[in-house]
């Protein structure tokens, strides 16, 4: 069987393993330090690693609700990246770049010692993931994307333009917070322009959600400060043969699907999966459905 028709069947395969919520103890963090800093992180469970790698205005706290299901069958760990979380800044956020993060994605896994990973990411991550798979893709075992941006994706793609003039009309609330010097106000703005909430309807999400987009807050500047990443060309996505799997959301903007359709169409062995009644925020709204498509993928390709 070759790797396209594994991951047909992962389509097909979708909803079909057991969805009960299971309930571990939260496992201690751990550090680890690499690359001049220490990365927090947490582990649960025995096996092959399962690396989730959070997006932007995040930290590794996102994946606590997949933690139990994937934990369960393997050994489940989530890391925070460089800036994001808690933790106090060694620094004012001088080596805040996309080169930092995939160097740090790079180094963790290595200092993990456990051979190639399966690697999970949601936006802003599997830009990061992109790039560090294509840098050293003996890391990777497989990899599964939810939504992935990075900007080089879109390079030459008619309507580009459009479809960022599309999404970033909703952003004015957060440009504004964030120019107040209100980095709190301004991550909930964020949220909901990415997430298409109303204004004001970030701060009413169960907790600990807005306290997590509000933690984060603070990387917003820097983030927004940073040089796009290099150029990603389809010939060397072609070359890529780490079975991969991408996600979006059906009701996402036409940006988030441009670079998830880009990504499957160049990369080898990749799949496209439209998740239903998602749109970015699938990973937060359908935590048993992007659970149980992981489960499904993983068992396939191992």
């Amino acid at each position: 069987m070759t790797y396209r028709q594994i991951l047909l069947a992962a389509a097909v395969a979708l909803g079909s393993l057991a969805t009960a919520p299971l309930v571990l103890a939260t496992p201690q963090e751990k550090l680890m330090a690499l690359n001049g800093t220490k990365l927090t992180y947490v582990e649960e469970g025995t096996g092959t690693p399962v690396v989730f790698v959070h997006g932007a205005i995040s930290d590794m706290r996102a994946w606590d609700p997949y933690r139990p299901e994937i934990a369960s069958e393997r050994r489940f760990i989530a890391y925070t990246q460089r800036y994001f979380g808690t933790a106090a800044w060694s620094d004012k956020a001088e080596h805040f770049s996309r080169e930092t993060h995939i160097d740090d994605l790079i180094a963790f896994i290595e200092g993990l010692d456990a051979g190639p990973v399966h690697l999970v990411t949601w936006s802003y991550s599997g830009g990061i993931g992109t790039y560090a798979s294509l840098r050293r893709p003996d890391l990777f075992r497989s990899i599964i994307h939810y939504e992935p941006s990075a900007r080089a994706l879109l390079s030459g793609l008619p309507g580009s333009s459009a479809a960022r003039t599309e999404m970033f009309k909703n952003f004015g609330p957060a440009i504004t917070a964030m120019k107040a010097g209100k980095a709190e106000d301004a991550a909930l703005r964020f949220i909901e322009a990415v997430f298409k909430l109303p204004e004001g309807n970030a701060a009413t999400e169960p907790e600990p959600w807005p306290s997590y987009w509000r933690a984060n807050g603070r990387t917003i500047p820097p983030f927004l400060a940073m040089a796009p990443g290099g150029p990603i060309s389809c010939d060397q996505l072609g070359a890529m043969t780490v079975p991969t799997l991408i996600v979006q959301g059906k009701n996402t903007y036409t940006r988030y699907s441009m670079m998830a359709e880009r990504l499957a169409n160049c990369q080898a062995n990749a799949l496209l999966i439209t998740l239903s009644g998602a749109n970015h925020d699938g990973p937060y709204r359908k935590p048993r459905e992007f659970t149980t498509l992981i489960k499904n993928f993983l068992a396939l390709v191992e």
